[in-house]
């Protein structure tokens, strides 16, 4: 498994690190040759919708974009940070299964720390 900035060899959990946000930040459509490939979170960021509606939409977004490009993994859990999402900001926490060991990613995309 390769690093897709530097080109060196890395582990699979670090791998599959890679591959979701990979995954989950690539727009639907964007890829030559592979148009399904992505998930729908680009397209929400600055989605009109608010509040516990856009987190389930994030959620079932997840879902589906890890279920269908990342077969590695079995997602247990998705949760959105609410607070983080009104100060234009998408905090995510993942938790999945690889090879029987529990995982669990925090993801940033956007705003200031």
């Amino acid at each position: 498994m390769m690093n897709a900035k530097t080109g060196r060899s890395m582990d699979l959990i670090a791998h599959v690190r890679q591959s979701i946000a990979d995954i989950l930040f690539t727009r639907i459509g964007s890829r030559v040759q592979r148009e399904p490939y992505g998930s729908i979170i680009p397209e929400l960021i600055d989605s009109p919708m608010r509040g516990e509606v856009l987190a389930m939409i994030i959620t079932a977004g997840v879902y589906m974009a890890l279920a269908t490009y990342e077969p590695r993994i079995n997602v247990t859990n998705v949760s959105v940070n609410l607070n983080a999402v009104a100060n234009a900001r998408l905090n995510l926490t993942i938790e999945y299964e690889i090879n029987g060991q529990k995982v669990a990613e925090q993801i940033t995309l956007g705003g200031t720390t």
